[in-house]
């Protein structure tokens, strides 16, 4: 950060263009032609303001007995039991690729932060496996097991914290450029540290096409692989309520910074991307949007 001080008279006409324009919720207002149209109409229509009213009906108030009750079923033998149950998924073995051992990520976690940019330009050269292995582990792996409370059932504990160890939110790669691997879409079987096929090369091209940005904003086009953070949203929501919500985008969002976080120590690219057409992606991938849906992606590739 410079040491440089601001020319005062340049803060107080920031400052008070920010506040006068705040005010008016001009099309012309801080932050280009965004939602302040949208803001402006709601005084003459009915439109409903969907953020606000998700953050006031995900509030934590005291004496609320029914979400009280319903965290406490969790801590009773029967439920962390069946928390334990998460991620044990049946799959055909046929299509599971065994992923190589994660590498040691050969840099600190306080130089990986400060080295940390969005690197939105690739050259379009493949990246092993073993990278792949060592982003999906620092995404979601499994570092740990631990037995819950007095049953001594076995939870699995991963590498990004989640609400009620529930782990609502999955890992899924659409593989363009990578060494030793199909292009197709893949999730990642955190219990088993493998890859699970989801769809093919017309589900991967379907799932690029709902990528919403240019080529000349993030080189899609070059890019090796894209992470998509596919949430079950009501693993969480039954135990927390509305609140669980909540806790699905903080988990994805922690996820994706030890994905940002293992990248740079690699030396990939990476960065995060919310441009996506929600109901085309979710076409692709062949899931219905509402129980289960993309909420967050990531593209990544070898830097140019």
């Amino acid at each position: 950060m410079s040491d440089r001080p601001l020319d005062p008279a340049l803060v107080s006409a920031a400052v008070y263009a920010n506040s006068f324009r705040s005010v008016q919720r001009a099309a012309r207002a801080t932050g280009l032609r965004t939602y302040s149209l949208r803001q402006d109409a709601l005084r003459h229509g009915g439109d409903h303001r969907v953020a606000e009213e998700f953050l006031v009906n995900s509030r934590l108030r005291r004496r609320d007995v029914e979400f009280e009750s319903s965290v406490g079923a969790y801590f009773t033998e029967a439920g962390a039991t069946m928390a334990s149950l998460v991620g044990r998924l049946s799959r055909p073995s046929t299509d599971a690729l065994p992923l190589p051992s994660p590498l040691p990520l050969p840099m600190s976690v306080s130089e990986a932060i400060r080295q940390r940019r969005s690197v939105r330009t690739y050259t379009g050269e493949p990246v092993p496996l073993s990278w792949v292995a060592t982003l999906a582990f620092a995404a979601e792996g499994v570092t740990h097991t631990t037995a819950s409370g007095d049953s001594g059932v076995e939870m699995a504990l991963r590498s990004a914290p989640s609400a009620g160890a529930l782990y609502p939110v999955e890992l899924r790669l659409a593989a363009l450029r990578v060494t030793d691997l199909a292009c197709a879409v893949y999730a990642y079987d955190a219990q088993r540290h493998e890859l699970v096929t989801v769809g093919d090369e017309t589900a991967l091209d379907g799932l690029m096409e709902s990528l919403a940005v240019a080529d000349e904003i993030v080189m899609c086009s070059q890019a090796a692989l894209v992470c998509l953070f596919v949430a079950r949203p009501w693993r969480s929501m039954r135990k927390y309520g509305p609140r669980g919500m909540r806790h699905v985008f903080i988990e994805a969002g922690a996820m994706a910074e030890n994905v940002n976080l293992a990248a740079v120590a690699l030396g990939l690219g990476a960065v995060d991307c919310s441009s996506v057409y929600d109901d085309e992606a979710h076409e692709a991938l062949g899931i219905d949007g509402v129980y289960e849906a993309v909420v967050h992606a990531q593209v990544l590739g070898t830097p140019a």
